[in-house]
């Protein structure tokens, strides 16, 4: 049976009730403030045709002015409402997802899993995979999700990596009282994102005693390209692999170049190639001697899939959920990466 199919049984068995139920009461939430402000609304209005029918005795001008003066007051409270609508409507869009994503971790690990969305991945267990500098980069991140898959273990978490930047900028006017041409020398901090992205870390099945790390050749971003080994703390040479496409997109570096071409096997790299066909983010792989395996995806975030826009109003289509449990069975089937299986052959 396809995963599709077992989503949909699922979906059809038990998912359906559950998620019905959550959205009527996001949906009671959302009418019972839209109609409050309704009625702040109506309720102005109200005050206006009052005033009309009292001011008979008003100097037509001023009655006019204090119409108009209304009236402006009314569109600006209903605009003023319905942003604050829409902004309500955001965040139980992001509960109704949040809700979602749930309900499918734990149905692919079968409960057995943790989340949450203001934790993030200790720094300390963060700079364990020694990649980018934590000395000189700022750390902070959330969605902490650690669950089981296939009796495989892994975590993942939104990361965000940044520099803080000096910058100046340079203004300049003329005085004509003392006829001199000033320059301003304006000096400010800029942030600067040098890696935004999923963090992911699991294990392998293969012995290792040496870091590998394996970096993108490829940056499209120009001040990352020309800077993002200031920010990367690598060690070892060069590594030469057999796989053309693999090596056209990845250098590997690592100081056992015997036990690199033991762990990067023509079958990995080929996994690892397939991977980057179904996510085809720029990755970042660091293989520790401990066992574990980091992979940064950059520009993947949890947190997008939170914030999609859905009409929780209207029942949510399958077509939605399907592609909303599609992408999470692709982030969970990361930790078979190394397994014997292939483990995208149901998507």
């Amino acid at each position: 049976m396809k995963n599709n199919d077992i989503f949909i049984d699922f979906y059809n068995k038990y998912f359906k009730k559950k998620l019905n139920n959550y959205c009527n009461e996001i949906r009671k939430k959302y009418y019972k403030k839209r109609n409050t402000y309704i009625i702040e609304s109506m309720l102005f209005g109200f005050l206006i045709i009052v005033f009309l029918l009292l001011s008979k005795n008003i100097n037509l001008y001023y009655r006019i002015v204090i119409i108009i003066l209304l009236f402006v007051c009314l569109c600006g409270l209903t605009i003023f409402n319905i942003r604050l609508l829409n902004k309500y409507k955001r965040e139980l869009m992001y509960y109704v997802n949040t809700f979602i994503y749930t309900f499918n971790v734990a149905f692919l690990s079968k409960n057995d899993y943790f989340y949450e969305d203001n934790t993030q991945l200790a720094m300390e267990d963060f700079d364990k995979i020694q990649l980018f500098n934590l000395n000189i980069l700022h750390y902070t991140g959330d969605n902490l999700t650690a669950a089981v898959y296939n009796k495989k273990k892994f975590v993942m978490c939104d990361v965000c990596l940044y520099d803080v930047m000096e910058r100046i900028r340079t203004d300049s006017y003329f005085s004509e009282l003392s006829n001199i041409n000033y320059i301003i020398n304006y000096h400010y901090k800029e942030k600067v994102d040098i890696f935004k992205g999923l963090y992911y870390e699991t294990t392998i099945n293969r012995d290792n005693n040496q870091y590998i790390y394996m970096i993108p050749n490829k940056i499209k971003d120009k001040f990352v390209n020309k800077n993002i080994y200031h920010y990367i703390s690598y060690d070892g040479i060069k590594i030469e692999l057999e796989n053309l496409d693999f090596s056209e997109k990845y250098s590997v570096f690592s100081l056992d170049e015997i036990k690199s071409r033991y762990v990067l096997s023509l079958t990995l790299m080929e996994k690892i190639n397939n991977l980057d066909g179904l996510i085809k983010n720029k990755k970042y792989f660091v293989f520790k001697s401990d066992g574990r395996v980091g992979i940064y995806i950059d520009g993947l975030q949890i947190e997008d899939m939170l914030n999609q826009k859905i009409d929780f109003c209207k029942e949510i289509s399958l077509e939605y959920l399907l592609k909303y449990y599609d992408k999470i069975f692709k982030l969970f089937n990361i930790c078979m990466l190394l397994e014997d299986i292939n483990p995208y052959s149901d998507i």
